[in-house]
């Protein structure tokens, strides 16, 4: 079974949802009033439900602003839980959900004309919830204007939909380290590698041996190797993750 998490507190959780509950489709919803940072608190009925996968709808905010349509995976690399979760844990994160996401939100956006000014992407792995089960937040971001845009929540409902109604493709999976919270070279690559969890520069210097291995063993399907932004990390960062993965015999490729 395969859940969709909608908020009521939040604006684009809210139109989106209202979108897909007109759609009939033979899924279950799960209702809060809460923050979706606040889905940590909701594990004890999650593992009663046992979800296949979570969607979270919900809204992406940023100071830029910049109109986005994004999905990712959750959890917190470093000790900070500013966003919620626990410190230094990871969801399970549906690495081929995730790139169907993306290039679901790039074939839409291709035949609408209202969502030219849209960026779309993956983000890097970041905020709560941080529970052992697959988890995907589809998102409409950055500011109230495009959470009430229903065109860009459309959209998201169909990605959603997509999600629920259809398997991803099958191609090889791998895990990121490197460049910034967007992740635009890691997004280039989507065509042949879907991406589970992404490690950011901004938060390679906290990362040691037990998350950067819980990256691989909370992605699904396991991934075949991890993936280097290589002007993307210093050159500390980088050697300390190249011993993890020698270490513990994980092959590795430059970007």
């Amino acid at each position: 079974m395969k859940l969709i998490v909608i908020s009521d507190t939040n604006p684009a959780s809210k139109n989106i949802g209202n979108i897909l509950r007109e759609r009939n489709l033979r899924t279950r919803f799960f209702d809060i009033r809460d923050s979706v940072l606040d889905l940590d608190k909701y594990a004890g009925d999650f593992r009663k439900m046992n979800p296949e996968l979570i969607i979270v709808a919900s809204s992406h905010k940023s100071e830029a602003g910049v109109p986005l349509l994004t999905c990712h995976a959750t959890g917190n690399w470093t000790d900070d839980v500013s966003h919620g979760g626990k410190p230094r844990r990871l969801s399970i994160a549906p690495a081929l959900y995730i790139r169907m996401g993306v290039l679901e939100f790039q074939r839409l956006k291709a035949g609408n004309a209202k969502l030219k000014d849209y960026e779309v992407g993956m983000e890097v792995t970041h905020h709560s919830p941080t529970m052992d089960f697959p988890v995907v937040f589809v998102e409409v971001g950055s500011s109230e204007k495009q959470w009430n845009d229903l065109n860009a929540c459309k959209a998201a409902a169909d990605v959603i939909e997509k999600m629920v109604t259809e398997e991803p493709e099958k191609v090889t999976t791998a895990i990121g380290f490197g460049g910034g919270h967007y992740c635009p070279n890691f997004n280039k690559r989507l065509e042949g590698i879907a991406f589970g969890h992404i490690c950011p520069k901004y938060a390679a210097d906290a990362v040691d041996e037990g998350t950067i291995l819980q990256a691989f063993t909370k992605t699904i399907p396991k991934p075949d190797f991890a993936v280097i932004e290589w002007k993307g990390l210093s050159s500390g960062q980088r050697e300390k993750i190249i011993e993890v993965l020698d270490e513990n015999k994980i092959s590795m490729k430059k970007l």
